[in-house]
C-alpha cells in the first residue's frame, strides 16, 4: 500500500481548508476545484449527517452561517439542503449548493489528492458512513479522518484501522488517556503552535500539522517550528515561502 502521507523534509504538504475558504465559498465544489488548480496537495472538508441519513459537506451544526437558510443540518433532508444557497458568504461567485459526500468523492477519486475528512459531531454513524464511502472507492490509504471528539477518533481507529488526526489534549472533547496512542497526526492551531510541542509530537512519531497560516509571518513561524503539513484558507503565502526556502518541490 502506498503511503501517500509520507513526509519528506524538503516537501511540506499544503492542504486546502474547506477548499480555500478565504478565496471561495467554503466546502463548495467551486472552492475544492479552484484550490486544486492552485496546486494544493490535498483537501480538508467537513461532514454532517442529514435527517435522511446522508452525508452533507458542511462545517457547522447549523446552516445559518454559510447559507441563506436557518436551522440544524440534521433537521434537513439532503434534497432540502440542496435548495439552499451555500455561496452567500462570498456572493460575487454566484449561487452554489452544499455538496453531498459522494459528489465530492466523484471529484477527488481520480486524482492523487490527499484527503482530510472531518467528522463534525460526536457521531460514530457519520464516521461509519464516511469510511464505507471512502472504502468503496479505494481511497482510505490516502485519507486521514479527523474529529474533535476523542471517542470518535478512537472508534474509527479501533474499528477500521484508519489514520486519525486529533488535536492538542486541551482541545480534544472528552480527552482520555490513550487517545494519543492511535493518532497519526495532531492538528495544531496557530495559538497553540510552539517548537516544543512539535518536538514532543515528533518524539512520539506523530505528525505535527498546523492550521491556518495564511500570511507570511505565520507561515515562516510554522516552518521554523518544524511542522510537516499546513492547512491553509489561502495557500498563496505558503507556496511562495516554501518554494523560496526550497522546502517544496
Amino acid at each position: 500500500m502506498t503511503n501517500y502521507w509520507n513526509q519528506a523534509p524538503d516537501n511540506i504538504k499544503i492542504i486546502g481548508h474547506r477548499g480555500a475558504k478565504a478565496l471561495w465559498p467554503e466546502n463548495t465544489m467551486l472552492s475544492f476545484e479552484n484550490a486544486v488548480k492552485l496546486g494544493v496537495d490535498g483537501l480538508e472538508m467537513d461532514l454532517n449527517l442529514t435527517r435522511d441519513g446522508r452525508l452533507a459537506v458542511i462545517h457547522d451544526e447549523t446552516v445559518d452561517r454559510t447559507t441563506d437558510g436557518k436551522g440544524l443540518v440534521s433537521d434537513f433532508s439532503m434534497a432540502e439542503l440542496k435548495a439552499l444557497d451555500a455561496g452567500v458568504a462570498l456572493p460575487d461567485f454566484g449561487t452554489h449548493r452544499i455538496p453531498e459526500f459522494d459528489e465530492y468523492l466523484d471529484f477527488v477519486e481520480h486524482t492523487n489528492l490527499l484527503l482530510n475528512v472531518e467528522v463534525k459531531q460526536n457521531s460514530p454513524e457519520t464516521a461509519d458512513k464516511a469510511i464505507a464511502a471512502l472504502d468503496r472507492r479505494g481511497l482510505l490509504d490516502r485519507t486521514v479522518m479527523t474529529c474533535f471528539y476523542g471517542d470518535v477518533t478512537t472508534y474509527m481507529h479501533q474499528k477500521y484501522g484508519v489514520k486519525t488526526q486529533g488535536f492538542p489534549k486541551h482541545r480534544v472533547k472528552g480527552y482520555k488517556e490513550g487517545c494519543y496512542d492511535h493518532y497519526y497526526a495532531i492538528g495544531i492551531g496557530m495559538n497553540d503552535l510552539t517548537p516544543e510541542l512539535v518536538a514532543e509530537l515528533k518524539a512520539q512519531n506523530i505528525d505535527p500539522w498546523c492550521w491556518c497560516p495564511d500570511t507570511a509571518e505565520p507561515v515562516e513561524y510554522s516552518i521554523n517550528c518544524g511542522v510537516t503539513l499546513m492547512t491553509c484558507n489561502d495557500p498563496h503565502a505558503a507556496f511562495e515561502i516554501l518554494k523560496k526556502r526550497h522546502l517544496r518541490k
